[in-house]
This record gives C-alpha cells, sequence and structure tokens, in this order.
C-alpha cells in the first residue's frame, strides 16, 4: 500500500555506554537513515554527539558539506549504482535523483565528512509481503473479535529468519478520542499526547507467532497498542539486520534484561566511523475504524 509512514522512535543513545567509558570524551559522527521497501530513497541525517553533560540537539550538532552518497551494491558487494545526495538544510541530505528502493537487495550509506573521515554502513533490504486475510473495515474497541493481520512471509538473508514489528498508528489524533487507559495518561497524568500518535510492538519472531501451511504468519493486535478511536492504521514491518541489532541492545540498555550492569552490551550500531542506524525494513498497512464500545459514550 502506498500510505507508508516510518513509526519506528529510534532515538538515538547518545550516551551510550561505549561513548563515555574512556577517561576523554570522544565525538561520534552520527547518521540516521530507513530505506523502505518500494518507497524512494529517504533522507539521511548527519550530525556529532554531545558530551554527557550538554544536551544534545540536532541542530547544534549537524554536519555540513558532507559528501553524501547511497550506493546500490550487487551481491558480491561491487557497486552497481550511485546516488548522489545534496544539503538542503543543516545535517540534512536528500538524493538528487528519484530511486525507488528495490527490496532484497544491498544498500550502501557512504559518507565522508569536510575534515575527510569516512562513515559507511551496509543493509539488506527484506523482501516485500503482504496482507491475505480480510480485515474488517470497523473494529469495536475491546470486543472478542480481535485484529488479527495474515500475511505472507518476508523473505531474508538465507539461514535468518524473519523479525517483524507491528505497529498502529492514528491518522486523525484528537484528545476527545483517546481511549480509555491512554486518556488517564494524558488528561490525568499529564503525559504529552504526541507520545501516543504511534504505538510500536517489540520485535516478534517466529516463536511469537502463528505460521500456518503456507507459510503465512498471523499476528494479533493487542487492544492495549490502540490508544485512540477511530481511523487507525495497522502497519507490520520486516526489519533488517541494523534495526534488530540497534533495538535489541538499545532494549538491553534500557531496562530489558536482567542482566547486571558488567554484563550489559554495548548497542551495536553496524556503522563504520560512527553511531546510528542505516537500517531497511518492507512494510504493509491496513487501515482501520475502532468505534467505541456502546458503554462507553464521551471516552
Amino acid at each position: 500500500m502506498k500510505y507508508l509512514s516510518i513509526y519506528v522512535c529510534l532515538l538515538l543513545l547518545l550516551s551510550g555506554c561505549e561513548l563515555y567509558e574512556q577517561d576523554e570524551y570522544q565525538e561520534y559522527y552520527v547518521v540516521e537513515s530507513y530505506l523502505i521497501a518500494n518507497d524512494e530513497l529517504p533522507n539521511v541525517r548527519l550530525s556529532t554527539t554531545s558530551e554527557i553533560t550538554k544536551e544534545y540537539s540536532f541542530k547544534k550538532n549537524a554536519v555540513s558539506d558532507a559528501d553524501v552518497e547511497i550506493r546500490l551494491l550487487n551481491a558480491d558487494s561491487t557497486v552497481a549504482e550511485t546516488f548522489p545526495y545534496s544539503e538542503t538544510n543543516n545535517g540534512i541530505y536528500v538524493s538528487r535523483v528519484s530511486a525507488t528502493v528495490q527490496s532484497k537487495h544491498l544498500y550502501q550509506l557512504h559518507v565522508v565528512t569536510p575534515s575527510g573521515d569516512t562513515v559507511t554502513s551496509t543493509t539488506y533490504v527484506p523482501g516485500d509481503f503482504s496482507t491475505v486475510n480480510d480485515l474488517q473495515n470497523r473494529y469495536t474497541y475491546q470486543s472478542e473479535e480481535q485484529i488479527e493481520v495474515t500475511t505472507t512471509p518476508s523473505s531474508y538473508i538465507t539461514g535468518r529468519q524473519a523479525f517483524y514489528i507491528f505497529s498502529v498508528n492514528v491518522v486523525n489524533p484528537d484528545s476527545d478520542n483517546l481511549t480509555p487507559f491512554y486518556r488517564d495518561l494524558v488528561i490525568n497524568q499529564e503525559n504529552d499526547i504526541g507520545n501516543y500518535f504511534k504505538n510500536s510492538s517489540g520485535i516478534i519472531n517466529e516463536g511469537n507467532y502463528e505460521q500456518n501451511e503456507n507459510g503465512n504468519i498471523t499476528l494479533t493486535v493487542p487492544w492495549l497498542a490502540i490508544a485512540f478511536y477511530e481511523l487507525n492504521d495497522v502497519i507490520a514491518s520486516a526489519i533488517d539486520n541494523n534495526m534488530y541489532d540497534f533495538l535489541r541492545s538499545q532494549d538491553v540498555q534500557t531496562g530489558g534484561t536482567s542482566l547486571s550492569p558488567g554484563e550489559i552490551q554495548n548497542i551495536r550500531y553496524n556503522v563504520k566511523g560512527g553511531i546510528g542506524v542505516f537500517g531497511s525494513m518492507a512494510t504493509d498497512t491496513n487501515r482501520i475504524y475502532i468505534e467505541r464500545p456502546q458503554t462507553i459514550t464521551n471516552q
């Protein structure tokens, strides 16, 4: 489907322990870019880290005048095609040519900074997949009939299972349409409503979904993922190794583990010459309408 939204809130942990465990602070380049199969080439953001005692600001840390390219690679990692980028705002680079991201292909980010440093990263774009079951146009919130999405499987590099993330993105956010749990968080606990425009699952692997004899997979969207009544986009995304490694190691860093501090691994960026994420995904989107239960008239 054409309506695509990058839902992953990949806020780079610039205070990752490997950046500050040395006696003196060392500055790192930070890259951020996400390729989506069948979409146009994405923007590339380039900046530097900040000292842990200073607040990070992309505007202040943006790196300008860099030579930025995204390269389509052959299977043997030789360059098949090069897409040059131009800077439009400080630290934000866009492709000079129109090109569509191809699934099941290798891409490389290649950056040469004004000081002559090189930053590179490579991603393999997951294979396309699509929804095969008929979703209803309307679902009643917290009814027994839950939202189930059955898709064809996404293929990836041989020997590696596919990993997915499911997200629910509200189409027209309105505080009057908050579901009860999130209404309490926003209205009573005064949390920022913008935190709930996009709700994403953790990484889902083969042990977390049903697979039928055709190889198709079925996942159930929990009602807790629904923050707003009315129109929502349910987005399934198959993610590459770079996003998988970043999200898994970030989860460990932010407390999603029982390991002691000395056993916690550093965040895995898969970027040479810097940190950040040059990731890719294939996505499939279904738009649905969430109705209020009859017992709820004004929530």
